[in-house]
């Protein structure tokens, strides 16, 4: 079998690539050993995706089917522990002082599984374009070449192709076996991630709350069944978020009244709803983004701390200008899978990769900090910010990723 591109990796992040890439005419293979279906079952996240980076799935014929599925974030409500300081980001705010008017919210809050099957049915209806072909695999062995790159997978098929694309997650197996070594970075942490229903309604506000374990993320959703409905995203030292995974399954009511302390007049009564997951955080900056006919996306490409909710973000901002540059460059018959090719696109993509790492890895820090003089810094940073609109629609505008 021969095709443009192979990518390793068909979840949120890879199929998303290989819907672009088949817009833009080329031919893709997607090995996963999961099926979609199971993708789907598997895949319980919500996902922020910000203004900028929602064009791009409306370009893709995504984003229209998914307008009864998503919410909007039409303010960020930033807090410090106990303090009385808050920075509030409205993208009204934004928007009076220039004069825009195809942005609605700062970004919108949608349920991983809803976002891939509207991706799947977008492949397998568009027509006239490049073909999309999944196999249900495992990759156990790669070997590349001058002209191409050749896969052996598990159910004894060979595949060859100008191109691979690892978008197989953090812990990515390809980006082992073609050797792009990564440097880790442990935070002592884990993130408890679940839903809630809440008595009252959440008026599209998202709070990102700093304590001293990790910074507690409210993000608003579609009501379910006529109840309003919040994801939740804790991060907290690894022993106290495992505690809360306990919890919320033999004891959820003391999961619901901690919630309640930090969010009560706001929300209300709340309820624990769906299952609920532990996930260990951690700072993954692979040595390269490329190699000989090899590129990394997603995750595989860069894990970050999920304190801004910009990882996903990022990786689709990497994803749109990646295929934009694969389509010139088949426009122009030259090789995909050319090291220069691949070297232009890491360095193009370098400072925005770099800038969010360093900002996420620096803010961690910051905020967990508890000294008595990093706090009043910390507090006198949130007041400037907040009173100072050029400051404030700067962070605004890198938030919605525009």
């Amino acid at each position: 079998m021969h095709t443009d591109i192979i990518i390793c990796g068909g979840a949120l992040a890879g199929m998303t690539l290989a819907l672009s890439l088949q817009k833009k005419g080329l031919d893709v293979i997607i090995v996963d050993p999961r099926s979609v279906s199971q993708v789907m079952q598997d895949d319980k996240r919500t996902t922020a995706i910000a203004a900028g980076p929602k064009k791009f799935y409306d370009s893709l014929g995504v984003w229209k089917n998914l307008k009864d599925k998503v919410e909007a974030i039409d303010s960020i409500n930033i807090l410090d522990g106990s303090s009385s300081i808050s920075l509030v980001f409205d993208y009204k705010d934004y928007l009076s002082k220039n004069n825009l008017t195809d942005i609605n919210s700062l970004g919108y809050v949608v349920e991983n599984c809803d976002l891939i099957k509207q991706i799947d049915l977008r492949i397998k209806n568009l027509k006239k374009c490049g073909k999309v072909k999944r196999i249900k695999s495992k990759v156990l062995n790669i070997k590349i070449d001058k002209s191409s790159a050749k896969l052996f997978l598990e159910n004894k098929n060979i595949i060859t192709a100008s191109l691979v694309v690892a978008a197989d997650g953090k812990n990515s197996v390809v980006r082992k076996m073609v050797g792009i070594r990564e440097n880790r970075s442990f935070y002592d942490q884990e993130a408890y991630v679940t839903q809630i229903l809440h008595q009252k309604n959440h008026n599209n506000i998202a709070l990102e709350k700093f304590l001293p374990g990790g910074p507690l993320a409210v993000l608003p959703m579609k009501k379910y069944k006529k109840k309003y409905r919040s994801a939740i995203i804790w991060s907290d030292k690894e022993e106290t978020t495992r505690n809360r995974l306990i919890d919320s399954k033999k004891n959820p009511n003391i999961i619901s009244y901690e919630l309640e302390r930090h969010c009560f007049d706001w929300l209300g009564k709340i309820e624990l709803y769906g299952d609920s997951k532990a996930f260990p955080l951690e700072l993954i900056k692979p040595k390269n983004i490329v190699s000989e006919r090899i590129v990394l996306m997603g995750d595989a490409a860069h894990a970050i701390h999920p304190i801004a909710g910009q990882g996903f973000n990022l990786s689709l901002r990497g994803m749109e200008k990646f295929s934009e540059m694969c389509s010139a460059r088949v426009g122009l018959g030259l090789d995909i899978g050319s090291k220069i090719f691949l070297k232009d696109y890491e360095m193009y993509r370098k400072v925005d990769v770099a800038s969010l790492i360093n900002a996420t890895h620096a803010l961690n820090e910051l905020f967990r900090n508890s000294k008595p003089h990093v706090k009043a810094f910390r507090r006198l940073g949130l007041a400037t910010v907040s009173n100072t609109p050029i400051l404030k629609r700067a962070f605004m505008k890198y938030a919605m990723g525009i």
